[in-house]
């Protein structure tokens, strides 16, 4: 027997086109829905008529519309809109800032964030963006610089549209008194004579000071590649260290576009070039150029500082006294390591000279600096690159792997004493490598007439190696070196580089 059908309270919502049903009681709504197709299909039967030869019933939207909206598993489509907007923020340099909003749409909305010049905002290691299941979007920015004052967009999309929304970051400087080493009008004091190099986020340039005449070097920082607080940090690090060896720091400004370090110049330019340009290069002359690298490094780890940069473009030449002085440059990467320091350095440029804790992303050390001095000692006697392969993974894998060799037409009229000394300083675990002050006792290294006993202390006694004064090297090959290194376009590893390195290392073990 048919039981009879329970009433349900219902709303009826009426459009230009249809009207439906929105019933209060789910479980029952199957049996209206058969209703009113019945009732529809009576209609069709009853009030059918041709339309261009096709019958065609007069309530066939409706009951499509009808149908669908009945259909419990049938969702809307709503565009995206911000039911909590940004909101402007205020902080001091060096400090970190977080912009939040809240998001809300159907299908969920994608966000992407773009900073004051427009571009499109990742992560990074300044930058960080998070957005829940629940629609809160945050952008926070790390260490902020008065260069990153200006308006921040969210913007939210999905199929059905797009909506933003802004808030302005204002940043200003604490008052440490680090503004008052910036000195204006750079272009009243100093004329640009001619272009030195380039480096990843610099120019440097060979500058005459008008009236004296004075030769210098302007290193110009861009500052839209670099953060102030960087490039500050470079400068308080130069202004402490005081020694022969290393460039010294005379000078900053600052333009519209750059922040400029006036450094003394080396008068005969790049090393590799200088060596090159003179030619009769022996081993008793690279002998003499890695004292001078050695005592400049020796002095840097006495203050617990270290390099990370240390590369031929990075070593330059002065003629003092009728000799050739070679002094270090470009200390934009160089840190301060504690005791217990565990520095992961970022490694932003060709890793032919890097250290493989530096590849591996593991903490920096002071000896990754006399890793670095091996590969250019290996360039010194051979004029080629001990780990350099086709692509930048290969060359890193060579690196990790500790794969490198003394070919004979490379290494011809080389001495055993300069390979040892190279094999000496190219080890894979940082703590195995000598220091700087103890290379500087290594045999090879020692002056004519003077050797060393024990590496403790100079003998006078003692011979020094023959082959320590031998034969006239090979810079052919260096000319190639040079160029190359020149086009070169600095990289950075990135993506599955490390994993790629693991992979690999761990198959080859």
């Amino acid at each position: 027997m048919l039981q009879p059908f329970r009433q349900t309270p219902f709303k009826i919502f009426k459009t230009k086109t249809c009207s439906f049903l929105l019933w209060g009681r789910k479980s029952l709504s199957w049996h209206t829905a058969l209703r009113i197709r019945r009732k529809s299909e009576k209609r069709d039967k009853e009030g059918r008529k041709l339309e261009n030869g096709y019958r065609k019933s007069q309530d066939s939207l409706a009951n499509k519309v009808s149908v669908k909206l009945l259909n419990p598993n049938f969702i809307y489509d709503v565009p995206p809109e911000f039911l909590i907007p940004l909101s402007d923020a205020s902080c001091e340099s060096g400090d970190n800032v977080t912009l939040r909003c809240k998001v809300c749409g159907r299908p969920r909305a994608t966000v992407s964030w773009r900073g004051p010049d427009n571009s499109i905002l990742s992560n990074n290691g300044r930058h960080s963006i998070a957005y829940s299941e629940t629609g809160e979007a945050s952008l926070r920015v790390l260490g902020v610089s008065l260069e990153d004052s200006g308006v921040y967009t969210c913007v939210a999309t999905n199929v059905t549209g797009t909506v933003t929304s802004s808030a302005s970051l204002t940043v200003s400087a604490p008052n440490d008194g680090s503004e008052d080493i910036w000195k204006n009008c750079f272009e009243s004091y100093y004329t640009e004579i001619t272009e030195l190099g380039r480096g990843r986020f610099s120019v440097t340039k060979r500058c005459d000071q008008r009236g004296s005449k004075r030769t210098i070097a302007a290193k110009h920082v861009n500052k839209k590649l670099l953060r102030r607080e960087q490039v500050l940090q470079e400068i308080r690090l130069l202004q402490t260290l005081d020694h022969p060896n290393l460039v010294r720091l005379l000078e900053t400004y600052e333009t519209a576009q750059s922040y400029v370090l006036i450094l003394e110049m080396a008068d005969q330019g790049r090393f590799l070039d200088y060596i090159v340009s003179w030619g009769n290069l022996t081993e008793e002359k690279v002998a003499l150029y890695l004292r001078d690298i050695l005592e400049a490094l020796q002095y840097l780890h006495g203050w617990k500082i270290a390099h990370l940069d240390l590369k031929p473009e990075n070593i330059v030449v002065e003629q003092v006294c009728s000799q050739p002085v070679i002094k270090l440059t470009d200390f934009g990467d160089a840190v301060q390591l504690g005791p217990h320091s565990s520095h992961i350095h970022p490694l932003l440029g060709s890793p032919e000279f890097s250290a493989p804790e530096l590849v591996l992303g593991q903490p920096a050390s002071l000896t990754s600096d006399l890793w670095s001095l091996g590969v250019v000692t290996y360039v010194l006697l051979s004029g080629a690159s001990p780990f350099l392969d086709e692509s930048l993974e290969e060359t890193c894998l060579n690196i990790c792997r500790l794969d490198f060799s003394f070919p004979d037409d490379y290494f011809q009229g080389v001495s055993t004493e300069a390979k040892d000394f190279v094999c000496l300083l190219l080890q894979g675990e940082p703590e195995r490598r000598p220091s700087a002050g103890f290379c500087l006792q290594y045999p090879w290294l020692q002056p004519r007439g003077v050797a060393s006993g024990g590496y403790g202390h100079v003998n006078h006694t003692q011979p020094p190696s023959p082959s320590h004064y031998g034969t006239q090297l090979d810079t052919s090959r260096l000319i190639s070196f040079i160029e190359r290194r020149k086009h070169q376009n600095d990289v950075r590893p990135v993506g599955t580089i490390k994993s790629f390195l693991q992979s690999r290392l761990y198959n080859h073990t």
